[in-house]
């Protein structure tokens, strides 16, 4: 296979591949949730559960309305950071290939920007699991396998969203394939939860009237 065509494979049909099995198993993962009952609340409903839902999902843009992260924003930033990393990692993957035109030099550099503080936030989210003895206690080797893997994908994925070079870019695109399959199977699936959790904890406080 010459250069080109094992790039073309890597940048396209694998990637179509790896993102098929991503939503087969996610698909699945939903399908099992949404069979679970919920929990029934017998009192009547007191409260907008419209806006309660609505707000329970902006919790998480809104650090000061949770005791967590009101008293350490650090931790607030390193999420919002981190995550913001990994969308514009993840939407970079579909831009390169489909739609090339998008990564004008400045969105390449806002983009390699907006991964390498990902990374940053990362190095902190792995120090204060290993240096912390109570997050040692619950860590797992998922959990670090997870966080040291990212942290490899981000390292290659600024050079190839910067530069676009052959070799970075069969690189990063590799290994988003990979992770693409592994995500489902691991504790990185946790954000499917998130949408499930906040959903319920607003209906549920919504109803209360508390919310």
């Amino acid at each position: 296979m010459s250069g080109e065509a094992l790039r073309h494979f890597v940048l396209y049909e694998l990637q179509l591949v790896a993102l098929s099995i991503f939503v087969l198993l996610y698909a699945v993962k939903i399908w099992q949730l949404a069979r679970l009952s919920a929990p029934r609340e017998l009192p009547p409903a007191r409260g907008n559960l419209t806006r309660a839902v609505a707000s329970s999902y902006a919790t998480v843009l809104l650090p000061w309305r949770m005791e967590s992260t009101r008293k350490s924003w650090g931790h607030w930033l390193a999420f919002m950071l981190y995550h913001l990393g990994i969308f514009v990692a993840i939407t970079a993957t579909f831009t390169i290939p489909f739609v090339p035109g998008v990564m004008t030099a400045s969105v390449r550099w806002i983009s390699a920007v907006s991964v390498l503080c990902a990374f940053l936030a990362g190095l902190f989210k792995l120090g204060w699991r290993v240096l912390r003895p109570e997050m040692r206690l619950i860590s797992t080797p998922d959990d670090y396998f997870s966080l040291i893997a990212l942290q490899i994908w981000f390292v290659v994925a600024i050079p190839a969203i910067l530069l676009e070079a052959p070799r970075w870019l069969l690189a990063y695109f590799i290994i988003t394939a990979l992770l693409l399959i592994y995500v489902p199977l691991s504790k990185i699936s946790h954000y499917v939860y998130w949408f499930f959790s906040r959903y319920l904890f607003g209906m549920r406080y919504g109803r209360r009237g508390v919310a």
